[in-house]
């Protein structure tokens, strides 16, 4: 009997787990798939490609999207299209949160300069840490000697 419950057990585990992966797997795949198609649907309506940043977290989707100034002072119903364009074409990814942020493309620019910084505040700080680690080692080995 304790047989039948272990093997009823891993049965039941490779199935959800399964279960939960196809389910990742269908997710992404139509994230990778509206990256390709939002674009060409976006510059078909407008008549300009958008400068386009899909981001996936857990359950939330962010979209960042970028005109330029005259598309945007033109159209004030971009964001309700692409969401109306997810719902459509893409039911599996429209199941997550969706954050779409609209802007001009010029604005991106501020944008990169806050991240190298931070990348470069990473950087230093991993370097600390190495320097720290390595003097722990020496310290341990003198230990370690005597």
């Amino acid at each position: 009997m304790k047989k039948f419950f272990k093997a009823l057990l891993v049965i039941g585990g490779t199935a959800t787990a399964a279960h939960f992966g196809l389910k990742a797997y269908r997710r992404i795949n139509g994230i990778v798939k509206l990256s390709k198609s939002l674009p060409e649907f976006l510059s078909n309506v407008y008549g300009e490609t958008p400068k386009l940043d899909i981001n996936q977290q857990m359950s939330l989707l962010s979209i960042k999207i970028g005109f330029s100034q005259e598309i945007l002072d033109k159209h004030d119903d971009i964001e309700n299209t692409v969401r109306e364009y997810i719902d459509d074409f893409y039911p599996e990814v429209a199941k997550c949160s969706v954050d779409i942020e609209i802007h001009a493309k010029g604005e991106e620019e501020e944008e990169t300069d806050i991240v190298e910084e931070i990348e470069d505040a990473i950087e230093e700080s991993v370097d600390k840490i190495k320097d720290n680690v390595d003097e722990v080692k020496e310290k341990a080995e003198e230990v370690l000697d005597k």
